[in-house]
């Protein structure tokens, strides 16, 4: 999420001490600032932004005791067992933070002006449909909160908490818009157009198409990612997605030469403008989504002026990193590898997440060998006619060829070269 955007006047500052604060700059008053006391994931951080806005400050609620047998207890040693579930690598950081601020978010949702949290742990379903229907049409939201509900609970069985709980039969509200979009070849023809030899765009783009790699890795991956086996190059690395499995890929020509081309870092082969490897993966997003735009593949998104309260339309990237992801295993599916073979090249720890690429594919052969069996079934029922329909004297009964020569696709080149100076 673009903070920037989504809140005008936000500021985040570095203290003398080091710390991180956050203020807002007063609507109408350019030079006055206040200091939030609260920081983004605080499940009241729009209260505090909106006030901060209208000059006023809003002072932290004092945590909240939690009680014996409430669902706040529930959540509070949930959120206390998660550090060390992120050390022993069961989660990543991100995952908690995002269940710490889902069950933030459920527990300040009220009922009869009662909160959540202070209600017995062992609630009906129609509670926590309750907290989902707060969140309205922030679906997605709503959904983040259901899965980190549902994690407490599962973890609180073992610990004295309800077993069952009707949480398990809550249904999400969130519905998927199908994620990103797969690059089309006449995308990638635009993009390359736009983005010539030598270009940081261009690198990015054939490292990503190589390795249908992640954003969070693309970011990390350099010279110390190539290996050589048998004077073969190829490009290794452990994704940082938990669950995931090492990955070997031959390295591709196209990426070959723009590596050849130099202009790299020790560390990584993506570099920003001042020479150095991206910060992290959001400011490698933003940079994509940059280059992307340039090339034309772009879309129209109306937005909310917050100061104005005006609808203006802005620009924004319509293809992504994990666009090139869903073209490579489209691509997989269509040359006929299966289920296993597309988790091993985009390194899926679980077959479901490989499953849908296949699933329309298998579908459409399954229709055309279905009419080619009636097909051949019905011809051998048939009987043929006594009389002369027209063919010449001599000569027998042509037979079309139109559908004798099958597509075949070509599977994506990986020619071996010498690459030892990258690897050393």
């Amino acid at each position: 999420m673009n903070l920037k955007k989504k809140y005008p006047g936000l500021l985040k500052e570095e203290t003398p001490a080091k710390n991180t604060r956050w203020r807002v700059r007063v609507l109408g008053q350019k030079k006055r600032r206040i200091t939030l006391s609260v920081d983004p994931d605080h499940p009241d951080f729009d209260e505090h932004y909106d006030a901060a806005r209208g000059g006023r400050k809003l002072e932290a609620k004092a945590p909240v005791k939690s009680v014996r047998g409430t669902l706040d207890e529930l959540c509070e040693k949930y959120c206390e067992a998660l550090p060390k579930m992120v050390a022993a690598e069961k989660l990543t950081q991100d995952t908690l933070a995002s269940r710490v601020r889902g069950l933030k978010q459920a527990c300040e949702v009220t009922f009869k002006g009662r909160r959540m949290g202070a209600l017995e742990v062992n609630l009906p379903k129609q509670a926590f449909v309750h907290i989902l229907d707060s969140f309205e049409e922030r679906t997605g939201a709503a959904d983040t909160c259901l899965k980190a509900l549902k994690a407490a609970y599962l973890w609180g069985e073992d610990r004295g908490f309800p077993e069952d709980s009707p949480v398990f039969r809550v249904k999400s509200p969130h519905v998927g818009k199908g994620g990103a979009k797969a690059w089309t070849e006449q995308d990638e023809a635009a993009f390359l157009a736009k983005h010539g030899r030598g270009s940081m765009a261009r690198r990015w783009f054939f490292l990503s198409k190589n390795t249908a790699g992640r954003i969070e890795d693309i970011a990390l991956l350099g010279p110390e990612n190539i290996k050589l086996r048998e004077g073969r190059a190829y490009l290794g690395w452990q994704p940082k997605k938990k669950g995931s499995k090492y990955v070997l890929v031959p390295l591709m020509q196209e990426l070959a030469e723009e590596l050849e081309l130099g202009n790299w870092h020790e560390m990584t082969f993506i570099l920003t403008d001042k020479g150095e490897p991206f910060a992290s993966k959001n400011s490698l997003g933003n940079r994509i989504a940059k280059w992307v735009v340039q090339a034309g593949l772009k879309r129209k998104v109306e937005v909310e002026d917050k100061e104005t309260g005006e609808t203006k339309i802005e620009e924004r990237a319509a293809r992504s990193q994990h666009g090139i992801r869903k073209a490579t295993a489209q691509e997989l599916a269509l040359s006929g590898a299966n289920v296993y073979e597309i988790a091993a090249r985009l390194s899926h720890s679980d077959f479901k997440s490989s499953a849908p690429y296949v699933q329309d594919v298998d579908r459409e052969r399954l229709v055309e060998t279905g009419f080619d069996r009636a097909q051949k079934a019905r011809q051998a029922r048939s009987v043929p006619r006594h009389e002369n329909r027209g063919t010449l004297e001599g000569s027998s009964v042509s037979k079309s060829r139109v559908f004798d020569d099958k597509w075949q696709p070509v599977g994506e080149s990986n020619p071996s070269f010498q690459v030892e100076n990258l690897a050393s």
